[in-house]
């Protein structure tokens, strides 16, 4: 039900206990019984009501802007009939015209980070400071003429349980058109202070009961508290915000949890309080007036006042226009059914409460709930954030009910059959037999004529259930656009998802799950006034059939479909059922990757798939092959071996200490187990030799160089080891720090090794004997790169050095900003190419040191430079990659690979050049490009 949805939206922390779930649980159906007796009154009542919120303007917010400050439990945002306020990234706030949307001004406050945003009476408020400042500023401005009225500092209580009082979890700072209330942290027991919104001056002070937790809310006229005392009594005050006097008080049910028992498990709060602009509060399965009737439910009578003290001035019983009982929007949440995902394409529904009678009335929104916020409310107004770029104001609109308003007044004949956008034939490339298990789940109540999902039940184990889904018909083609635009924008800018195959009308992409360590594939189709949704384990099955669905609907709807993007440097694309784990390797005609579980091996030249493998939920890092293997690992669990022409299992080696890097060469598979490094024969997996070393080696990449392999452990101890034998041919100690191993890099005689300890060495290869040690300004934090006569390093401070490979000398230093690009150098041509800030390459002239050119890329360099014949390949966050020209910096192209923007190389970036292809991964795709 849709309700259900709405109370789980309403911000209730710590819901943990059984009691508590079945509070919760209660109170969903409870309001679903009371939306449905709402809506089928108004609709057999044949009068006026509220039929639909109409957008009457929409208006970029310029990025980062909105949301809510969970230090404080403040907003970021605030409206009302004069103007949009909207804190912004670069510590100011942007100020709107309410009625049209122009931006008025962009106020810029101080150097302090803008931490809270309200407007109330022409005045806007901004709360400005972090947590851990000790001391914030409260300050406000005139919304007319952005003059400054007044600037405070405050303290907030602490939100830390004092022993023996209760604690205080609503916001820190609640604006109403009466004054500010202020929960104050240097007194104890909790005190409000309230201040005048005009002039900042203190007008009251009172201080709140030691043993009672308390959360608080404001409308635009009252300051409610809420507070849950010990011997589990539960109490609602209204209070006069310009007096923090009671305007009265009412006693409720006892909840489920008792007082004592919330303290022990942490949870701040058992019952969650939200109240409209109007003051119209929900306070759990309740519902009261702003004059602190208890509003009548469908299984309660009216009751009468009680305790309830008249206030010295009600607000009207209207929240809105043309003699409408309905409040202002108190929710504003996605539809049920729906509940475990994070991105949804159902719209969002503005939800407004029946005074008279308790119902409850919903209406949806042309946006998905997933990025849409509540910004704020006025008579007949709404202003909802889509997102964080831009923002929208709607207006109530009335006409006579036809009982549709829930379906965006669409006749429920219009939901097309699940079943039929698909057939038997279309899944045959898959599996033939494939049959149609159809379900027809109720909406708001009322059961749809035709099915709308849709099981594809495969014919064997081994194929991949499809599920098809219809999740939203609305009134006009228009509508779906807007909600399907605001869905995508808001799943590229968090999800990764196929750049390949993305067009108008769709997109695939990977829904996080709850370890973390998969992506779940789905993927939405919006064409016409429908919304689709697929979902299968099989990525390939995915791409296969949500372009036939989305051709379906086209052609019922007679819309032309759309011409494929033009991506000239893609060669081709694969998807792996999930998110890779690591680069793709390339290894003669294959490449090898691991994603989703299992491990691919495709065809170098075609994209083709060979082969897949199941191997476990938690493959880690990049496969390698050698010999007539591929090997995959599980950091901590096990490293598996398969047939390089088959995938099937060869053999396992289990370790609880098996570190994330391993190395396949010569008939060995080198690896770390915490303290050792264990050699296994490549065809059988047989321990062969193990070395135990001073510290764990689980975060040092084993190096091969001829007959010798390399590796550092945490101690700061570089070991050269036999490679047949695992005898130790010499050891050497660098410097460490904070658990940090050194660098190490082979190069034909000499080892190079940067430690922690601000130097770099260069060691014979054979004895282990210091040629040279240069110190240097700060720890190294990268791997040097030896080039030439010349071996570059990077430093913490930022630093580039040219040193002589032959002595250690000096030959230039360059400084360079900040970076976290694993790969931040190469060397090509007489140039050494740097990223040398965050988003910025440059080139470097290796004799001199002199900087060339320098290119903005738009993004954090996530991997390279990588140098190929003259160009430069650069990797950026969300996976973009750059193809520059290595004499000019100028851009060649760039293509987008659909990473998810906090993805870094790990999953999936890095460049590889073979077989005349750019090999790279983004989006849970192997992509090879044409260089």
């Amino acid at each position: 039900m849709l309700i259900a949805r709405v109370v789980a939206d309403i911000p209730r922390p710590g819901v943990r206990g059984l009691g508590e779930v079945l509070f919760a649980r209660a109170a969903a159906v409870l309001m679903a019984v009371a939306l449905l007796l709402g809506t089928a009154a108004d609709a057999s009542g044949g009068r006026l009501a509220p039929v639909q919120w109409r957008m009457v303007w929409s208006a970029s917010t310029d990025g980062e802007a909105g949301g809510s400050n969970s230090d404080w439990e403040v907003p970021l945002h605030g409206a009302s009939e004069q103007v949009l306020a909207l804190a912004t990234g670069d510590r100011g706030v942007r100020v709107h015209d309410a009625r049209t949307g122009r931006l008025v001004r962009v106020q810029h406050l101080s150097s302090a980070p803008v931490a809270g945003v309200w407007v109330t009476s022409g005045t806007v408020v901004v709360l400005t400071g972090k947590r851990d400042d000790g001391e914030q500023r409260l300050q406000a401005f005139d919304a007319a003429t952005g003059a400054t009225l007044w600037r405070r500092p405050v303290q907030f209580l602490d939100p830390e349980r004092v022993p023996g009082a209760g604690r205080y979890s609503g916001p820190r700072v609640v604006v109403t058109e009466r004054g500010i209330v202020i929960a104050e942290r240097r007194y104890e027991p909790l005190t409000l202070l309230s201040l005048d919104p005009r002039s900042g001056a203190a007008v009251a002070r009172t201080t709140h009961e030691r043993h009672c937790d308390l959360t608080a809310a404001g409308a635009r006229s009252l300051l409610l508290l809420l507070d849950h005392c010990a011997g589990n009594r539960m109490r609602l005050s209204a209070l006069d915000p310009s007096t923090l006097r009671a305007e009265w008080r009412r006693t409720m049910p006892s909840p489920a949890r008792t007082f004592p028992d919330a303290h022990q498990l942490g949870d701040p709060f058992p019952v969650g309080l939200t109240v409209s602009g109007d003051g119209y509060a929900a306070a759990g399965d309740a519902f009261y007036a702003p004059d602190g009737r208890r509003l009548p439910t469908p299984r309660a009578a009216p009751r009468a006042a009680g305790s309830v003290r008249t206030p010295r001035e009600a607000p009207p019983a209207t929240g809105s226009v043309r003699g409408s009982r309905w409040s202002e929007p108190l929710f504003l949440s996605g539809e049920p059914g729906v509940l475990d995902r994070s991105v949804q394409s159902a719209p969002a529904f503005l939800t407004s409460l029946d005074p008279d009678t308790g119902r409850l009335h919903a209406l949806p929104l042309d946006v998905p709930p997933g990025p849409a916020t509540l910004a704020g409310t006025a008579p007949g107004k709404a202003f909802v954030l889509l997102g964080t770029r831009r923002a929208a104001a709607y207006t109530l609109t009335y006409g006579v009910p036809t009982g549709r308003e829930l379906f965006d007044g669409v006749p429920l004949d219009a939901w097309p059959d699940a079943c039929g956008l698909l057939s038997a034939t279309d899944l045959r490339p898959i599996a033939d037999g494939y049959t149609p298990s159809p379900a027809t789940p109720a909406r708001f109540g009322q059961r749809l004529p035709r099915p709308a999902r849709c099981d594809w039940i495969p014919p064997t184990d081994d194929a991949p259930v499809v599920s098809l889904a219809v999740e939203w018909v609305s009134s006009s083609s228009a509508t779906t656009r807007r909600i399907y635009a605001a869905e995508t924008t808001a799943i590229k800018q968090g999800l990764a998802y196929d750049a390949a195959t993305e067009d108008p009308y769709l997109l695939d992409y990977l829904l996080p799950t709850a370890t973390g360590s998969r992506g779940a594939p789905e993927a939405v189709v919006g064409a016409g006034p429908v919304i689709v949704r697929l979902v299968s384990t099989s990525r390939s099955a995915l791409r296969l059939l949500a372009p036939l669905v989305r051709d379906e609907l086209l052609a019922r709807y007679r819309l032309a479909r759309p011409t494929p993007a033009s991506l000239p440097q893609l060669r081709w694309s694969f998807p792996v059922d999930g998110h890779l784990e690591g680069a793709p390797t390339v290894s003669g005609d294959a490449v090898y990757a691991a994603g989703g579980g299992r491990v691919y091996a495709m065809d170098a030249s075609s994209g083709l798939l060979r082969w897949s493998r199941a191997v476990s939920a938690y493959v880690s890092g990049p496969p390698q092959s050698a010999g007539d293997l591929v090997y995959a690992g599980e950091t901590g669990i096990a490293l598996h071996a398969l047939d390089i022409r088959t995938g099937r299992p060869r053999w396992r080696y289990s370790s609880r200490d098996l570190g994330l890097h391993f190395l396949a060469t010569r008939g060995r598979v080198i690896l770390c187990a915490g303290s050792e490094i264990i050699a296994l024969h490549a065809a059988t997996g047989r321990r062969l030799w193990r070395f135990r070393t001073a510290d764990s080696c689980a975060g040092s990449r084993p190096q091969q160089a001829g007959g010798t392999v390399y590796i550092a452990d945490y101690a700061g101890i570089v070991h050269a080891l036999d490679l047949a034998t695992g005898r130790s041919r010499w050891s050497v100690r660098t410097g460490t720090d904070e658990r940090t191993g050194p660098w190490v890099t082979p190069a034909g005689k000499v080892v190079y090794v940067a430690g922690a300890d601000r130097r770099i060495r260069a060691l014979d290869a054979v004895t282990g004997a210091q040629r040279w040690s240069t110190r240097l300004g700060a720890a190294l934090t990268f791997a040097p790169l030896p080039a030439g006569a010349a071996v570059y390093v990077r430093s913490a401070d930022y630093e580039m050095y040219a040193l002589d490979a032959r002595t250690g000398r000096k030959r230039w230093t360059a400084l360079t900003g900040a970076v976290e690009s694993a790969l931040v150098l190469a060397a090509g041509q007489d140039r050494l190419y740097a990223v040398t800030a965050a988003g910025i390459i440059s080139v470097f002239d290796t004799a001199t040191g002199a900087e060339g050119w320098s290119t903005p890329l738009g993004g954090a360099v996530i991997v390279g430079p990588v140098v190929h014949r003259g160009v430069v390949y650069v990797s950026t966050a969300g996976g973009v990659v750059h193809a520059l020209d290595g004499a000019t910096g100028a851009r060649r192209w760039r293509m987008d690979t659909g990473d998810a923007p906090e993805h870094d190389s790990i999953t999936g970036n890095a460049l590889t050049y073979a077989n005349g292809l750019l090999y790279t991964g983004g989006g849970g795709n192997v992509y090879a490009l044409r260089p």
